[in-house]
Parts: structure tokens; sequence; C-alpha cells
């Protein structure tokens, strides 16, 4: 036989060997997904429609627009973050600077509240102050989500905002979220009513023991509930829910798919999308 036939025939026989460990590839996804869609039991009834930054895929993050768009849209609750300035006022901005999302510089904790207002955060839009979101939802009777960020550069701000929530009465329709959870125990040191709901992020796969006993919702990363979609079922085990937030890969097969596996509700920036896939 020539050397061409009989490599010829060689990748003829390689070729059934290839195909058959694709199909495996592709099986194991499968099998697990459907695996765990077996064991899991019935989905959440009514999922949470959660703005993430009010919803910035159409509107300017984090500012009054976006959130009265998500209103809108039936959007349950409102993410935001929370940082303060350099006098004292609570402002909700996702960054430590205002570089990224308006058309100033510098940090927020270096300047007055007087001076963000001066700054254009999109389209006209104005860095709100954090009592002025609460205002909104309460008129709207939707709740909030705020974020509490970068506590090392703000010492007190979980007493201010506790004190910011309780003044406008609408604790009880408020979820306190931080990665940092020494902070969110600090919360509940303050007021043990609070609702808090730790964050965890990439590679954090395991929701099985969280450090906060007394959390009644917990928001993993997206992307991970894709990876280990039974850190939902052992929140459920323990009565939590669990709200997913995502890094990059919010597409609306990806929300169906979160949806499936037993999120009680997803964070995203198209609430659009979101609120189509929900029926509303």
């Amino acid at each position: 036989m020539s050397d061409r036939k009989k490599k010829s025939s060689l990748r003829k026989r390689k070729r059934p060997r290839v195909l058959g460990c694709l199909l495996i590839i592709l099986l194991v996804p499968v099998i697990y997904y459907v695996l765990y869609a077996l064991l899991y039991g019935p989905r959440t009834a009514s999922p949470q429609l959660i703005a993430h930054r009010g919803g910035r895929a159409t509107t300017p993050e984090n500012t009054l627009a976006a959130f009265r768009n998500a209103i809108a849209l039936g959007a349950d609750w409102l993410e935001f973050d929370v940082q303060r300035t350099s006098d004292g006022v609570l402002v909700v901005i996702h960054d430590q600077t205002v570089d990224r999302t308006t058309n100033g510089t510098g940090r927020v904790v270096d300047q007055t509240y007087e001076h963000l207002l001066s700054l254009d955060a999109g389209q006209g839009e104005k860095i709100p102050a954090f009592k002025e979101v609460i205002t909104l939802a309460k008129e709207a009777g939707v709740g909030i989500l705020p974020e509490i960020k970068s506590p090392d550069l703000y010492p007190g701000i979980d007493a201010q905002v506790l004190a910011e929530i309780k003044d406008a009465d609408y604790l009880e329709h408020t979820g306190i979220q931080s990665f940092d959870h020494d902070l969110l125990e600090a919360v509940l040191r303050l007021e043990p009513q609070a609702r808090v709901c730790p964050l965890y992020g990439l590679w954090q796969l395991n929701l099985k023991n969280p450090q906060i006993n007394s959390a009644k919702t917990l928001c993993p990363m997206g992307e991970m509930v894709v990876l280990n979609p039974w850190m939902i079922r052992q929140a459920h085990q323990q009565g939590r829910q669990v709200y997913v937030w995502f890094g990059v890969i919010e597409r609306p097969l990806v929300m169906r798919l979160t949806l499936a596996l037993g999120a009680d509700g997803l964070m995203v920036d198209d609430p659009a999308t979101l609120a189509g896939l929900l029926g509303r």
C-alpha cells in the first residue's frame, strides 16, 4: 500500500474518534444541567426584576433618569451604589472617582456635593443624592438595593446609610449590599432588623455556609452560578433567596438559563430585555 493510501486510511479511522470525543464534550454540560433540573424541583414563581445601576444599557447609570425608566419597565428593585462627598453627603455613584461617568475628574471623597451637582452624569443628568433615590423609590413603591462602596474611605458610612433609610421609613423595603461582609455584620449590629445582601464575586462558587447566618438574600455572580448552579440549591435549602448579578455575560439566553436554574431575581443592566422575558 502506498504512503498516500496509508495516510488516507489513518485519517478515516481517526475521524469517528474525533467526532465521538466532540459528542461527549457536548453531552457533558447537557447531562449536567438536565441532572440539576431533575433534582432541583419547582422554579421561582415570580422572579424579581432588579435594575442594576438603574439600567445602564439605555440610560446613564445611577441617575434619576435610569431609575425612572426602570420603574416604568416594572422593576421590582432599584440597585445602585453609595459613596460620600467631602462634606458628608451620601451620593449615588459607582466608582471612587467621577472620571468615567461624568465630565469631571477626581475622587468623590475629595469633592463637595455642590461641586458634584455641577457635573454632567450623561444626557444632562446629575449625580443624585441617596435621599433623592429613596424618595423616588418610595413614591413608586419599589424596593432599593444600595451597595455600600469603599467603606475604608468613608468611616461610619454604614451608620449614615442606615440613618437615611430609617429617616425615610423604608427599612422594610431595603436590602443593603456589600462585598465586605464584615461591614454587613456591622450594619446588623447597628440595626438587627436590617436586611443585608452579601455579594459574591469571581471564583466564589459556594453559598453553603455564608459568613452572615441571618442573611436571607445572597447575591452571587452570574458566571459562577452558570458554572455551579448547585449553589442556588444550597441557598434555597437554607431558606435563602438568590439574586444574581452579571459580570460580562448578560445576554437573553443567559438570563433564561439563570432563571431556569432557580434564581429568585436578576440584577441586569438591560431591564427592558428582562421585562420582556418575564412577560411584563
